[in-house]
């Protein structure tokens, strides 16, 4: 399965337009601020039906334009060809994807936030690798945020709480599987990332789940109610739900010291780099597909060392990829497309 073609219309400052990809590397070269990481966020959202930087739907709509639309168009052999379409329009916000769902990974800049930012980043991280091979996960993921919101508004009214144990209900059962799955989840990203990370910096990496308000291990409803009955006065004190998924946090540390505190730079850099390419393992091994590859703007952050380290992974592994930079740079043995990008517009190198 390669993407054989984008079309995007109405789609941030990309003029309307089709264009075609190698089915190896393709590059898109130009200045910043001329489209280029929009084109990947137009690939990323035809392939998985979201953004990987838009937390609205609608920042994705060009400017003075009523909707935005992307149609992806993939070879499948020996079946043919498979075509994705997402469509979001402003007035009335709406959005629609057509076709299933493929496994990208994405590396940009933005990812050393992996280690350095907040724990939403790193919760981000996990719902998305989960997202990519787990329907369900998706699926209750959405109900467990649901039932939160509703509980909390709860906890806030005294006049409401005859009603909590109706979403406590939903909320343990829903959270319940999250938890579980990103245990699971874990025990196979954390050797791969562990072995890449030693191999960039000599150093060791630890990853380990710490649960939300919970001391971990929790692996029935009725245990999960019970930590939520017993914070309840905590609950009113602070007005919000103390228990759960949404409170998780991946912590890092090299060296058995926190990353987050003492972690160089480079080293941030590093555990992004190692994250990233276990996770497209695991991708490849639980969907059975070769994820595609974005690499935006990363090459240039990159030390010479990282650099070849992800180049041999793509010369290896041999996945599709599409990288963004301001200039064409060597790529090992591989010739890729190079298109300019200037304005919004692609211009095919001959």
């Amino acid at each position: 399965m390669a993407l054989h073609s984008l079309a995007v219309r109405g789609f941030r400052n990309l003029g309307d337009t089709a264009l075609e990809l190698s089915p190896q590397l393709t590059l898109l070269v130009g200045h910043n601020g001329q489209g280029k990481t929009n084109a990947l966020e137009a690939i990323h959202v035809a392939m998985t039906g979201a953004s990987f930087r838009s937390a609205s739907d609608q920042e994705m709509v060009g400017w003075s334009r009523d909707f935005a639309a992307v149609t992806a168009v993939l070879k499948s052999p020996p079946s043919g060809l498979v075509t994705l379409t997402h469509k979001v329009t402003k007035l009335p916000p709406h959005k629609k994807h057509e076709g299933q769902i493929f496994p990208v990974v994405i590396f940009s800049p933005d990812d050393v936030q992996l280690s350095k930012g907040s724990p939403k980043g790193r919760r981000r991280f996990l719902d998305w690798l989960l997202a990519s091979v787990d329907p369900r996960y998706l699926r209750l993921y959405r109900q467990y945020h649901r039932a939160l919101l509703q509980r909390n508004r709860v906890i806030k009214d005294s006049r409401l709480w005859p009603t909590l144990p109706d979403f406590t209900q939903v909320l343990s059962e829903s959270g319940l599987y999250l938890w579980q799955r990103r245990r699971e989840i874990l025990t196979q990203i954390v050797p791969g990332t562990r072995e890449i990370f030693a191999q960039l910096t000599g150093l060791t990496l630890d990853c380990a789940l710490k649960e939300g308000g919970s001391p971990g291990g929790i692996t029935t409803v009725t245990a999960y109610q019970d930590l939520l009955e017993a914070r309840r006065s905590d609950e009113r004190l602070h007005q919000t739900t103390l228990v759960g998924p949404h409170r998780d946090d991946l912590t890092l540390t090299i060296n058995q010291v926190a990353a987050a505190d003492y972690a160089s730079q480079g080293q941030h850099r590093a555990i992004a780099l190692s994250l990233k390419l276990a996770s497209y393992h695991v991708l490849e091994k639980e969907t059975g597909l070769m994820p595609l590859v974005l690499l935006d703007d990363v090459l240039s952050e990159l030390d010479p060392q990282k650099r070849s380290r992800l180049l041999t992974f793509i010369a290896s592994s041999n996945p599709q990829t599409i990288v963004t930079d301001t200039e064409a740079r060597n790529f090992e043995n591989l010739e890729p497309w190079i298109y300019t990008v200037d304005q919004g517009l692609f211009t095919r190198r001959v």
